[in-house]
Parts: C-alpha cells; structure tokens; sequence
C-alpha cells in the first residue's frame, strides 16, 4: 500500500514538472515572460547574477556592444573624438564627465570655458551669464534697433540729445538713449535719420537726400539716370534713339532712312543730312532736283531785307512737278518780291484741264476782276476759280452766300454771290 502511494506523488510530481516545462518554452521574446524574466532558449528565466553580467547568456535579440568603445575612453582632460557638445535641451544625449556647462549658455554673448564653466564676456556685456550690460551701456529694447542688426538685442552705449545723434533732426531722450524725429524738409529717415525716404536718395558729395528719377522730370530728348559715383540722379542720359554730348546727335536709320548719312537735334528738331545727290524733304532724303527745274519751297529777298517764300509742287521722286501743276513753260523770269526767280521752274501754274485733286471742284483758283463775285477786294463773298476744259472764270461762293444770275464772267460780270 505504501509502495502504491510512492508511485502516485510520484506520477504527480512528472506531470507538474512537464506542465511548468510547458508553460515556461512559450516565449519567443522578453515581451512573452513576466516582469523581469528574460527569454533564454525559448524559456522564461529568472535573471541570475552570471546572466546579468555575461553578455553570453543574454537573449540573442539583443545588439552586442561589448566591442564598442566607452565614451571616456579618451585621455584624461581631452574630450572625446566626437566633442561637440549635446545641448542642454537634449535628454538623451550623454554629456563627458569633464565637461561643464555655463550658466545660460552665456546668453549668447560670451564665449563659454568647459573646463570651469565660466563665461568670457563680449564687448558691452558683463555679469556670470553676460547677460548683463557694462557701466554706461544700457540693452537694447525691444523692436528698437540701435545697433543695426535687427536679429539680436545687445548692449548699446548710453546717449544724450547733446551731442545731437539724430543728423541734425529732431531729438528727445528717452532713459538711457534717445529717440529721433527726422525733418520732412530734408527727407531723411531711419532710426538715427541717417537714410533718405523713398523717392530720394543721399548723395555722396555733400550727405543730402535728392530726388531720385522717380521725381525727377527731363526734357526728352534726355532721360533720367544714377550716377553711380556721386549717388545722384539726374538728366544725365539718352532717350534710345539719341547719343553723343547733350543727346544732340540721333538715329540716322530711324528717323531718316535711305539716302541719309548724318542726324542732328536742332531747335529740338531731328535735321537730316543727305548724300551727294540727295535732299531731305521733311526729315526723308530725296533726289535733288535741278534748282532751275522744280522745288518744294523758294525763298527770296526784296530790296528792304523782308524774306517771301513760294510754295511749289515738285515731285522729288522724278524731279518734276506734281500732278495738276506746271511751270510757267515761257522762258521767262517770275518775279519774288523785287528778286526774279529762275525761269521755268516753279510748278505754280494750276493746269486748268487737270487741275489737282483737291482743286478739281470747281477747278483751279483764278484771279477775280473787279467787281466780280461781288467782293474782289477782300474774298468774303466769294473766290474765283477757271472752270476744268473750259477755262472759264466762275465764282464758289462763300457759306455765306448763294448764287444769282449766270456764274460765268464773260456771261455776267456783277451779282454773282449775294
């Protein structure tokens, strides 16, 4: 009976002992076995002294860093291969044993010992974090840029309306510096009224703020340009199609075209020269034609100095006269005041059979005889015309008027226009 017993706590203790086997191979990793037990062989174990400190026996899963290097292997008092340093800020980094960190990282105006952790102050700064400012220093308010550099606050020198810091503007003191109020009358602007405002420019020979083009107005042919050295606007340069001294020479090709070999500004006039064998006839070189034959204009002199200009109707393309007109064809002189013009070449004489265009209603203009249309002195009734194939006189009355009675003279001579 005792025997039977035995055999039974026996078979008990095997079937506890392969549940507990059991229960201990479900792990793949840490994460299966309870707090604290580690994963080894697929078995949850209790950690042991000689797991803890033998790499070996930890779970396979885990990074082998036994060959790494510490980072306080570097000689004593040197700081490790990769010594730039972690930021206060920065939770995970690992900060040398031999380094030391300065108070506020010496608020940015100062440079810090690691060895003593001890700020070395920047010019104007003072205090263990070198946040504070030196005797006569006061730091900079903010938004109110009074060193230049608008990025950082730093410690200005104290100032007072006297001297003036503001260019001879407007001051008032305010604590420890002051405030200026630049003079509209000299257009400066800027915290101390060192600059211009916009639309002006400070020149360099004698510091005034000028206009600059934008309110500068030139007479064309010039325009408005920088000069550079000076930093003074002015009508210094050339409209585009205008060069040399005083913009007094132009664009041959553009305002004179063929034929043309020199431009020139006169009276604020483009004048053309030509070549041999050329005239310019309103600024567009034409051939010259024989001053005995045609011309566009005649200009002669009496005896008291007075000057007449005769308008004629040559055709420079062909050296002869324009549709509708004629010499005089006799040979003869044609008087200009007490001068005579060279015979044969006026091209005023109407042609009474083609009369021109825009005299050939109702034909070319004639001379009226006294009395005819009723006002031969003064025109206000009406003027004369020769009739197209005719060669007729007749009257065009004014707007003024109406026509009575026959309008041809040789028919009645009187009461054309009433």
């Amino acid at each position: 009976m005792k025997n039977l017993k035995l055999v039974l706590v026996l078979m008990f203790l095997l079937v506890f002992a392969a549940c507990s086997s059991d229960e201990d191979d479900a792990c793949v990793t840490a994460f299966d076995c309870p707090n604290g037990f580690l994963c080894i062989d697929s078995v949850c174990r209790a950690p042991s002294a000689e797991t803890e400190n033998d790499p070996s026996e930890t779970d396979g899963d885990l990074d082998d860093t036994s060959d790494l290097p510490e980072q306080n292997d570097a000689p004593e008092g040197e700081l490790p291969d990769d010594s730039v340093l972690p930021s206060e800020n920065d939770v995970d980094a690992e900060v040398p044993d031999d380094v030391i960190s300065c108070p506020n990282a010496c608020s940015g105006f100062g440079d810090c010992d690691f060895t003593t952790g001890k700020c070395t102050c920047k010019e104007n700064h003072n205090g263990e974090d070198c946040s504070e400012c030196k005797e006569g220093y006061h730091l900079e308010a903010e938004g109110d840029d009074e060193d230049g550099n608008p990025d950082i606050r730093s410690c200005v020198v104290n100032l007072t309306c006297n001297p003036n810091p503001c260019n001879n503007s407007g001051c008032r003191e305010e604590g420890d510096t002051v405030k200026c109020t630049c003079s509209t009358s000299t257009h400066s602007a800027g915290r101390w009224c060192e600059g211009c405002v916009e639309g002006y420019l400070k020149s360099n020979s004698d510091g005034k703020c000028k206009p600059d083009c934008t309110n500068m107005t030139c007479t064309a042919p010039k325009v408005c340009g920088i000069d550079y050295t000076t930093n003074e606007a002015g009508c210094n340069q050339c409209d585009e199609y205008y060069s040399g001294a005083d913009c007094k020479s132009c664009d041959v090709a553009h305002f004179c075209g063929e034929h043309a070999v020199s431009c020139v500004v006169e009276n604020g006039t483009e004048k053309c020269g030509c070549e041999n064998g050329f005239v310019s006839n309103n600024n567009v070189c034409v051939k010259e034609c024989n001053a005995k034959r045609c011309f566009k204009e005649y200009s002669c002199s009496n005896l008291l100095g007075s000057t007449t200009t005769i308008a004629g109707h040559c055709n420079f393309s062909t050296c002869e006269c324009e549709q509708g007109w004629l010499t005089n064809g006799l040979g003869e002189s044609v008087v200009c005041s007490l001068s005579d013009i060279p015979n044969n070449v006026m091209c005023t004489v109407c042609d009474v059979d083609n009369p021109p265009a825009n005299l050939s209603t109702p034909g070319c203009t004639a001379t009226c005889p006294s009395g005819f249309c009723d006002d031969s002195l003064l025109g206000l009734y009406g003027a004369c015309y020769t009739e197209p194939g005719t060669h007729k006189l007749a009257c065009q009355c004014s707007l003024l008027m109406t026509m009575s009675g026959s309008k041809y003279y040789d028919e009645n001579p009187t009461g054309m226009c009433e």
